[in-house]
């Protein structure tokens, strides 16, 4: 299902004051659900190590450009958040990247096409398809090891 651009940008546009990660607690009696080492691999938080905001959000811009396979497209950002996309054969993923002193954790935003979360809770996408998960894996490997720098 295509969505119009202005519901779209409606999606995009409406994001959280401010966004704060939070340590990952995957509710096990959710249905449905991938894997839970899916979920993990997408939305656990990221440690700074002690990194500030500013180099914080440098890595995390480095991720973007330097994940496996296609970059990731900034698509703006808030107090603590920064929105990323990804593009794919007509399919559209937004992640908001949230960030603070101690963590970096990427949430579920907006998608349209094969990346629609099928399950959503608390921006954290409990089902969806292998090429999420691929997708938005690379991106926080890609973080993590910016932020190993």
């Amino acid at each position: 299902m295509k969505l119009p651009i202005a519901i779209l940008f409606t999606l995009l546009l409406s994001s959280p004051g401010f966004a704060k990660p939070v340590p990952l607690v995957i509710d096990s009696s959710a249905k449905p659900k991938s894997f839970e080492r899916y979920i993990n691999a997408v939305h656990k938080e990221i440690p700074v190590n002690g990194k500030s905001v500013g180099q914080i959000r440098y890595a995390i811009f480095e991720g973007m450009l330097k994940t496996k396979g296609f970059s990731w497209v900034y698509e703006g950002e808030g107090d603590g958040y920064i929105l990323a996309r990804f593009d794919y054969r007509g399919d559209t993923n937004v992640m908001r990247i949230e960030y603070d002193e101690d963590y970096v954790q990427l949430k579920y935003h907006a998608a349209l096409g094969d990346y629609v979360c099928k399950n959503l809770i608390e921006d954290i996408c409990y089902k969806n398809g292998r090429g999420y998960y691929n997708y938005i894996k690379n991106l926080r490997k890609s973080i993590h090891q910016q932020l190993k720098y």
